[in-house]
């Protein structure tokens, strides 16, 4: 019998804005890097951090693109999958969160504008 679960719960702030891309038939894909700073500081007072890519995929990722922004706290949720890709005949693997779930940690603003969801090219 085997046993498998892959199952990854993170919590820190967007890098950055996410980028949509459109991927084969027209599936959307949204990526973005988590910063997760760690529970300790080193000796000289700056504090260790750990930078996650995160993708999400279909309507998640286009539903991310228009809420997420830089410097957002945001929770995901989903599953750690390694990427292995040749750069410059180098072969590389890459380990990322592939995303099933968000949700954005901070309420917005009152006073801002309510965002309007359009069709994204």
């Amino acid at each position: 019998m085997a046993f498998n679960f892959n199952q990854a719960t993170l919590v820190g702030r967007l890098t950055r804005d996410p980028e949509l891309k459109q991927v084969g038939d027209g599936v959307s894909k949204a990526y973005f890097t988590l910063a997760i700073s760690r529970g300790y500081k080193r000796p000289d007072d700056t504090i260790e951090t750990d930078f996650i890519p995160v993708s999400l995929w279909g309507k998640n990722a286009e539903t991310a693109y228009l809420l997420l922004k830089k410097g957002a706290p945001v929770l995901v949720t989903g599953r750690i999958q390694v990427r292995v890709y040749e750069k410059n005949d180098v072969v590389r693997s890459m380990a990322e969160l592939v995303a099933e779930h968000f949700q954005i940690l901070e309420k917005r603003n009152r006073l801002e504008p309510q965002l309007e969801i359009t069709e994204v090219n």
